[in-house]
């Protein structure tokens, strides 16, 4: 492996050409400019090269390989053969989604993808920054409709070439004056100088704006595929309002017709800079991911693995308290119905199977519930949970003819074949100030009751789950004592008629769950919240009807497995649990 060079850069460039990878790394230019911090050493073979980068006081790490797709292969051995034989980690980073997906199918379960957020790429359309037209470019143009009318006749657009060489170094030390220069700001200006001093003999290209005779804005940009510009450095007088948008304007009225997209590199996760590349919006941004040569495996949660779940389950579900997360480990959670993904000792994802009964069609169905479905976050964004979630559709498949899903985000899981199958209504209640029928609401003093009620409602529905005494008194009432919920039986002529699980907050009342004998039931119960001067929010099943507005939600996905068809009338489930 050779460095590279200012001698020996064009070796690397026909490589680097034939990838056509679109990202900024991977970028000869790139490559020269941060070589003060980022030493880059490659090898060229006929059909593919390879390189790896060097950051003072860090093991290298390699970039993708350079090369048409289908020598991808050959040279990624390549790559695995030079680490193993010199010592450096197998790890591969600044890969495009295109190049990590191709190394997941290729090489299954054997590398530990992770998504570089901070390093997307940032990429903009050539026409709409140039010509600041439509209805997103309004607040640019209007600073740049400032810019003119302030400097027009004042200023003039220049080539960056050598005439304009030491005007930018000048620019460069008066910018820098502002700034606290650390390690970053110092690599850049030697990157700056080293493009500068050899404008001739790179690839490079700029512009400049002089205000009454002084330099104030310089950007540089180099071609970074066939149809995109990179720009590398970007720089202006921030007093002067519209001025960065006129310099990078400017300079695009230059290029050639084929350009159609700009490249501004990532924001590198600073704020500021996140904002201001986000405001100028982006057609698009490459996700950037790392890897390393680290086996994943898919088991069996077991004991060892214990502590690890429970801290991602914390992680990832903020919503529960420390209450909450107790109860659910020793009430409901079960080793043999939790899978994990891991890689070493790193847990990456996990979920549950938990076995639900559901009577379909006035028969007891014993399916899958997926609960738990988690993320470690350093590692979201890779596919992992899809090929864990596929993995355990392959366990059930052919055991059981349907699968159930609760989720925050119903749509990620339509690609899995899961359909939002079980509705319900949430009822927003139009106030009432009539008097209320003779019944009462008292607590609950008999789980019996419970039941009862819940089992009488139910012989209209179907899709139902399952409950019996035990649930109620050992998941049903703690829980909802966990979470301040109240419940309260409603009571007519010395019989139970219905209950409700209420949350109260300052502003509002909310019925989580209500379960009524009969539609007159139902409405009496409905008349006393109505009452409320809170405001009442009420779920109910999809046939019930009462005074308010209404809005449908999903509350349960379903995927069928097998030859036998989910009914799709009169469906309930009320389950958390």
């Amino acid at each position: 492996m050779k460095k590279l060079t200012l001698e020996n850069w064009q070796e690397l460039q026909p490589y680097i050409a034939l990838a056509d990878y679109h990202e900024y790394n991977s970028n000869t230019v790139t490559m020269l400019m941060w070589t003060s911090m980022y030493e880059v050493y490659f090898e060229t073979y006929p059909d593919y090269a390879i390189t790896y980068t060097c950051m003072p006081h860090r093991e290298p790490v390699w970039l993708m390989p350079y090369c048409t797709r289908d020598h991808r292969f050959e040279a990624v051995h390549a790559i695995r053969t030079y680490s193993q034989k010199h010592g450096i980690a197998f790890e591969i980073h600044s890969m495009t989604k295109e190049f990590k997906n191709w190394l997941v199918d290729t090489y299954p379960m054997e590398f530990l993808i992770w998504d570089c957020y901070d390093a997307r790429d940032y990429v903009y359309d050539r026409r709409q920054q140039e010509t600041l037209s439509g209805k997103k470019m309004q607040k640019r143009r209007n600073h740049f409709h400032a810019f003119l009318k302030q400097y027009e006749g004042r200023f003039v657009y220049r080539q960056l070439d050598e005439s304009t060489r030491e005007d930018v170094y000048a620019f460069l030390r008066y910018w820098q004056s502002f700034k606290d220069v650390d390690d970053s700001i110092s690599a850049e200006d030697t990157g700056i100088h080293l493009l500068l001093e050899h404008i001739k003999e790179l690839p490079i290209e700029g512009g400049c704006i002089y205000i009454d005779g002084r330099l104030e804005a310089f950007n540089i940009a180099s071609r970074l595929s066939k149809d995109m510009i990179q720009i590398h450095v970007e720089k202006a007088n921030r007093e002067i309002r519209g001025l960065y948008i006129a310099i990078l304007k400017l300079y695009l009225e230059t290029l050639e017709e084929d350009i159609v997209y700009v490249n501004r590199e990532d924001d590198m996760g600073l704020p500021k800079l996140r904002k201001a590349k986000t405001d100028m919006q982006p057609v698009c941004k490459i996700q950037k991911f790392g890897s390393a040569h680290q086996a994943l495996k898919i088991q069996q949660a077991d004991a060892a693995w214990t502590r690890k779940i429970r801290s991602l389950w914390e992680q990832q579900f903020q919503e529960e308290t420390a209450e909450s997360t107790q109860f659910y480990f020793e009430r409901l959670y079960r080793e043999e119905n939790c899978l994990l993904l891991v890689s070493e000792e790193e847990l990456i994802c996990m979920l549950q199977l938990r076995p639900m009964t559901i009577v379909l069609d006035g028969k007891d169905v014993r399916v899958p519930f997926v609960v738990g479905v988690a993320t470690n976050p350093e590692y979201e964004g890779c596919g992992y949970m899809g090929m864990l979630l596929r993995y355990a559709l392959k366990t059930v498949q052919g055991k059981t003819p349907f699968v159930l899903l609760q989720a925050y985000n119903w749509d990620l899981y339509k690609s899995f074949g899961f359909i939002e199958q079980y509705q319900r209504v949430r009822w927003k209640l139009k106030k009432q100030s009539d008097a209320a029928d003779g019944g009462t609401w008292k607590q609950v003093e008999d789980a019996q009751d419970l039941l009862t009620l819940y089992l009488h409602f139910c012989e209209q529905k179907n899709g139902w789950r399952r409950r019996d005494l035990a649930y109620y008194k050992n998941q049903f009432l703690p829980n909802a004592a966990i979470w301040n919920q109240k419940i309260c039986i409603y009571w007519e002529d010395n019989q139970p008629r219905g209950y409700i699980v209420q949350e109260e907050s300052a502003q509002e009342l909310h019925i989580r769950e209500c379960i009524y004998a009969d539609e007159e039931a139902l409405q009496h119960m409905m008349r006393y919240l109505a009452q409320e001067e809170k405001t009442v929010y009420v779920d109910l099943d999809t046939e019930a009807q009462v005074e308010g507005r209404r809005k449908p939600e999903t509350c349960m996905m379903v995927k069928q497995l097998g030859k036998q068809t989910f009914p799709q009338d009169c469906l309930f489930i009320r389950e958390e649990l």
